[in-house]
């Protein structure tokens, strides 16, 4: 091996734009004390290919950094956001109530384009788990998830009812019964980031609230407007681009560091 090195991963960033763009631009302010032959940027929206890319890669390097930009929730990354091939399967198994097509099983199996914390304490994938700890540094190696709320914790899955509220209850009335379903087991779950922790063994870095995006501006963070946009020439606003450098930075806080167990 040729020392340390940088692995970034990005999924579909759907309503916040093209994730790659954002992936790219970690090369000069996060990632500058690397060879460019030491950085990898990888596309990948389905969760067998991530496993698959973390465990049977032979990387030239040991792995000091892994960067995911990906949508999450407490419980889950959802790398595949958005993609509507991904909407068809789901809606294919959503049941009336609780004890039809969808259940724990059905359902994680259904949404290959999400890391569950669930996928994280299950086979196949507790199989490979020691030969993706293998690929990072022996001391100071992390992980940072560019996203929104993959630091919550105890999380609850919910379907929606017909007011539009979140429902938890799994026998309570709901326009569907789907997400409930991850609820019969393991309930209340870690956040995601905790869960990366435990699996990979390397401190996790993650937002316990909602990102928005900003862009470096005149030698500053400026976070964008709900709508992406961003003050521009002659006191207009502009739509961010991929000729700015972009991040995704916590509403609240920052990324918060979760120590493995």
């Amino acid at each position: 091996m040729s020392g340390e090195g940088a692995l970034v991963i990005y999924g579909r960033g759907g309503d916040l734009g093209n994730f790659k763009w954002f992936a790219d631009d970690l090369l000069p302010p996060e990632l500058a004390g690397y060879e460019p032959s030491t950085v990898l940027i990888r596309e990948i929206d389905r969760r067998d290919t991530f496993f698959d890319f973390l465990s049977t890669t032979a990387f030239d390097f040991e792995v000091k950094e892994l960067h995911i930009y990906s949508h999450a929730i407490g419980g889950a990354l959802f790398l595949g956001y958005g993609d509507r091939s991904l909407g068809i399967s789901r809606a294919g198994i959503a049941s009336q109530k609780r004890g039809q097509m969808a259940n724990y099983l059905s359902v994680l199996n259904t949404e290959v384009g999400a890391v569950f914390t669930d996928d994280l304490i299950r086979t196949p994938y507790t199989s490979i788990r020691s030969k993706i700890r293998n690929i990072f540094a022996k001391t100071g190696a992390t992980i940072k998830l560019w996203g929104c709320n993959s630091g919550v914790a105890n999380w609850v899955y919910s379907d929606v009812d017909a007011a539009g509220n979140n429902v938890v209850d799994p026998d309570a009335d709901a326009r569907y019964y789907y997400w409930r379903a991850l609820n019969e087991n393991n309930t209340p779950k870690p956040s995601i980031a905790q869960a990366l922790a435990n699996y990979c063994q390397v401190k996790v870095f993650g937002a316990t609230s909602g990102s928005s995006i900003q862009a470096r501006l005149n030698g500053k963070w400026v976070t964008a407007s709900p709508e992406g946009k961003v003050p521009g020439a002659g006191g207009k606003y502009r739509f961010v681009s991929e000729q700015d450098i972009l991040r995704l930075n916590p509403d609240r806080g920052a990324y918060r560091a979760y120590d493995p167990h």
